[in-house]
């Protein structure tokens, strides 16, 4: 994603992202940041309208208050004509253009009367703008009561989310936690890494001999209690055998979570070597596995995992981009 600096006004802002696009995006989406609530579907259909042949789109809902037109200034105007509401529409975003629409009136547009938007733009230029169902959701937040909604809507939608956990599951090095971190800051998500509850057992006294299965019932009680309240969990850990697997089921089913299971494998030997032989322990205390210690491990592929991602050829960043889509 580019970040672009924008203008002075909207038709600046948007001006500079299109100069800033690739040349082979064909299809713009202008969307207003303060409308941050609108859904997919809208988006879906304006995107949708576009590609059906319409080269300016805007999605809008039907005006239900009487609209006086007036004249005037200060407390009392004059009401000159009572438009037919039938015929009104409240526009929204995302505004969507074949491109060559939206540069065409862009270029012809600079310098005159600044629009609104960038479908009076095309309007102006004498092109013609298709309407296509917004939604009450696609709210503008502009007032203090507006950003009380808001706020609202994001109380009741955290209340009423699914709880999601995400599980992986890998040998050592194949690139768990770097994964699970990644996936974390996307989703806002808490990390629970066995490594890390191990060493804080072994701090606080636990026999060597103890602590793998002490540490597993600890991450899961952890995790328990993150998904009770709502907070999306990503459980770090190798989960090479199948008691520690279906732990991991049994709670997601104990709470109500969605579960998205993920097994990360290295097909590149050499490559996992290198990663293991490498590796430099980042919480104190902690010994990491030599290779091999990790070659003599057993592993089984995890039956039912919704994801199996390969790291030798798949990137952290397209990795995060699968198990976000599964989490969906």
């Amino acid at each position: 994603m580019d970040v672009v600096p924008g203008g002075a006004e909207r038709v600046d802002s948007v001006a500079a992202g299109l100069a800033a696009l690739p040349a082979d995006v064909g299809i713009i989406l202008v969307h207003d940041a303060a409308r941050a609530f609108t859904p997919p579907e809208v988006f879906e259909r304006v995107v949708h309208a576009v590609r059906s042949g319409h080269p300016a789109v805007v999605p809008a809902l039907p005006v239900t208050d009487t609209v006086k037109q007036v004249v005037g200034a200060g407390d009392v105007e004059r009401v000159t004509a009572t438009p037919d509401r039938a015929g009104l529409r409240a526009v929204q975003t995302p505004q969507g253009f074949l491109r060559e629409t939206l540069e065409r009136a862009h270029a012809q547009g600079r310098g005159e009367v600044r629009h609104t938007d960038d479908a009076g733009m095309v309007e102006a230029a004498g092109g013609h703008v298709a309407v296509v169902p917004g939604d009450p959701r696609a709210l503008k937040v502009t007032t203090p009561g507006d950003l009380e909604l808001a706020a609202r809507w994001v109380a009741d939608d955290h209340a009423e989310a699914e709880p999601l956990l995400v599980v992986l599951a890998g040998l050592p090095g194949v690139g768990k936690t770097t994964l699970a971190r990644a996936v974390c800051r996307r989703l806002a998500a808490a990390h629970v890494r066995v490594d890390t509850v191990e060493q804080a057992l072994v701090r606080g006294g636990t026999p060597s001999s103890e602590v793998g299965p002490q540490g597993y019932a600890v991450a899961l009680a952890l995790a328990a209690d993150q998904v009770a309240v709502r907070r999306p969990v990503v459980a770090d850990m190798v989960n090479a055998v199948p008691e520690a697997r279906a732990a991991w089921e049994s709670l997601a089913v104990d709470v109500g979570a969605r579960l998205v299971r993920v097994e990360l494998r290295c097909s590149d030997a050499s490559a996992h070597r290198s990663r293991v032989q490498g590796r430099v322990a980042d919480i104190d205390g902690h010994q990491v596995p030599t290779w091999e210690e990790v070659r003599s491990q057993d592993w089984s592929s995890w039956a039912g995992a919704e994801l199996t991602i390969d790291t030798a050829t798949t990137t952290v960043e397209d990795a995060t981009a699968l198990i976000e889509e599964a989490c969906r």
